[in-house]
């Protein structure tokens, strides 16, 4: 601004100029140019001396030296210019000032430099004068512009002491030479200073006050709005009629909202009514795999593993003979070993504990820090562990006792045993509400051997005691391997891999089931899974080379996704809007991203064959599992 504007001389009345900094820098080393010379900036009309001026100053020498700062004390009153006190804060900012305070002068200072302490709270009494001047104002009525304008600067008058008193208006500690306090505006009488420059912690604190007295008016306050309260709190007890509206109140909560009112059938839990039509919630916190997902792996694993768990982002856990080992999802080395829970066969997340499935027994594992609950002996071989009702209950197969084992995930314990005759049953599928489960009898065959063509379905409920149970047996030929109920237990479906086919079963009123026709599927279908996103049922067969859709409202095939291997494992995300597939090859293979909305397939290849597939709980991260190679992959 300065090298734009330029600088006038006033001599003798006269204005020369404009010159540049640079010109009367060089006239003040010259000495051409006398330092106390008059000088202003172009932009506006305040008047100091060359050496006053920051972008003027030169080197210090014997020839140009640095005036000795003056004392206010010694000086006296001095006048302060008018073109100072209201000129602009850029130009004020370039002048250099002499401090005085607490009886000490020091500087030169910038006028930024002071104006930044003073916005920060110091020099409260300071007083400045330009520099090469005896013209004593105060710091902050000078330089902080939330006070008055500039034409309401107080000039201080300096005295021999500089004393300061308490102002006995804003209680601010001002100069007592001044007769108006600087902070308020306001007259300071000489014999309120006087009281108020008195030590003590509080200026207005009356001599002997007692605590009553100090706080008599807070504390009747506080004791009217209690009265208040309390009042109102007594008259709604004594209000007639209290008990009727309560009972009013409890009977309309009794009464089922009007949710469905709209929609002609009722709604699946985790669904809601919309414009007539029951519309899925996506839970919070889930989600699906990305695009092109990172892979981390393949980590090798010992040769026994059995199954393999995703814990968080952090761990995954695999089974082994030798208990439950815990791995880093990001290098895949062991981190710990729960040694108690020995010959794990099968991991089960449930809520915020795993089990782990021996032969015998059940090892229930806290997820957080893998800390062994507790260990259930069922005394006969376990087959597989279905969760029930919103994860309260688990419904554990026992082939060998030809039973089901009822157990509570709240309490860890097995609370009723239901057996089916001599069918060694296996597969389970439950319903949202509870009431409704079916088993069946088919099995995975082994490599190269046919299917059984056999199997038989058992209808149960899981709610009643075994001795109430109404246990209803279905023929059902053609080896069912696995069941889906619908979440209201209205419908069910059954897989038979030796007929390439899903038969649905109607329920009764009596609670026996009726088959319907059976809906034809691709070949050897051996896993089905509800996505409730959009009320339909995705079915996996192996030998078919690929994933069939099906509309659980109409029966109808939605879309047949061909893929490029046999697919061995399957898991829908919890938003519903991903299948993920396990594709092993002869010598490496790939996991199959299917859209369930698009029906496009993306392939994310692996450096040996997949075998298992398994979802986190949020459904953001994938752990694949190589039975063939005992490698692991996980996915995010």
């Amino acid at each position: 601004m300065t090298d734009e504007l330029g600088f006038f001389i006033e001599e003798g009345g006269r204005s020369i100029g404009p010159s540049s900094d640079d010109d009367l820098r060089d006239r003040l080393r010259e000495g051409t140019l006398d330092p106390d010379a008059v000088v202003r900036i172009a932009s506006a009309q305040v008047r100091a001396p060359a050496r006053a001026w920051a972008t003027l100053a030169v080197r210090r020498s014997s020839a140009n030296p640095l005036p000795k700062p003056a004392d206010p004390r010694e000086s006296g009153t001095g006048s302060a210019s008018p073109d100072i006190l209201s000129g602009p804060r850029e130009v004020l900012d370039m002048l250099l000032y002499v401090l005085f305070e607490d009886g000490k002068s020091s500087g030169p200072l910038t006028g930024e430099q002071i104006r930044r302490a003073v916005e920060g709270g110091k020099h409260r009494t300071a007083l400045v004068a330009i520099l090469g001047t005896e013209d004593w104002i105060t710091a902050r009525r000078l330089f902080d512009r939330t006070l008055t304008d500039g034409s309401g600067v107080v000039v201080a008058k300096a005295t021999q002491t500089a004393a300061v008193v308490r102002c006995p208006t804003c209680l601010e500690l001002v100069l007592a030479s001044s007769s108006i306090c600087p902070e308020c505006d306001e007259p300071l009488d000489p014999a309120s200073a006087a009281r108020s420059s008195r030590a003590g912690s509080m200026p207005d604190e009356p001599e002997g006050a007692g605590f009553l007295r100090l706080h008599w008016r807070p504390l009747v306050t506080f004791g009217a709005i209690l009265g208040l309260i309390l009042g109102g709190i007594t008259l709604r007890f004594l209000a007639p009629g209290r008990l009727k509206a309560a009972e009013q109140r409890a009977a309309s909560a009794q009464t089922p909202a009007p949710t469905n009112a709209a929609c002609e059938h009722a709604c699946w839990s985790g669904e809601a009514c919309q414009s007539g039509q029951c519309t899925w919630q996506r839970p919070k916190g889930v989600g699906h795999l990305k695009s092109k997902p990172s892979v981390s792996g393949p980590w090798e694993l010992p040769k026994d593993v059995s199954d393999a768990l995703l814990l968080d982002d952090e761990r995954f856990a695999v089974g082994l003979y030798s208990g439950v080992q815990i791995r880093s999802t990001k290098t895949g080395q062991a981190l710990e070993l729960v040694s108690e829970a020995l010959q794990t066969r099968r991991l089960y997340r449930v809520g915020e504990t795993f089990y782990a499935v021996g032969p015998q027994q059940v090892s229930v594992v806290d997820a957080a820090d893998t800390r062994l609950l507790k260990t259930i002996d069922l005394g006969a071989i376990i087959g597989d562990v279905t969760l029930g009702a919103n994860g309260r209950r688990a419904l554990i197969s026992l082939p060998g006792a030809h039973a089901i084992a009822i157990f509570s995930t709240e309490l860890h314990s097995e609370i009723d045993r239901i057996r089916f005759g001599d069918d060694a049953v296996g597969p389970v599928g439950a319903d949202d509400t509870g009431k409704r489960a079916l088993t069946t009898t088919g099995a995975q065959p082994v490599a190269g051997l046919a299917d059984p063509q056999g199997g038989a379905v058992y209808a149960f409920d899981p709610a009643r005691l075994a001795t109430a149970q109404d246990r209803v047996r279905a023929s059902m030929l053609g080896n069912p391997v696995a069941v889906l109920m619908a979440p209201d237990g209205e419908s069910s479906f059954v897989v038979l891999r030796a007929k390439n086919a899903i038969v649905p079963l109607e329920w009764l009123p009596s609670g026996a089931v009726r088959q319907k026709t059976a809906i034809e599927t691709c070949d050897q279908p051996e896993q089905i899974e509800l996505v409730r996103k959009t009320r339909q049922a995705v079915v996996r067969c192996r030998r078919g080379r690929a994933v069939e859709v099906f509309d659980l409202t109409t029966g109808k095939l939605v879309r047949h996704v061909p893929l490029s291997a046999p697919a061995t494992d399957m898991v829908v995300s919890p938003d519903g809007e991903q299948i993920v597939v396990a594709l092993p090859g002869d010598n490496d293979g790939a996991i199959g991203l299917v859209d369930t909305t698009t029906f496009e397939v993306e392939l994310v290849p692996t450096a040996a064959p997949p075998s298992r597939v398994r979802i986190a709980p949020d459904g953001t991260s994938v752990l694949a599992l190589s039975d063939r190679t005992k490698v692991a992959w996980v996915l995010r």
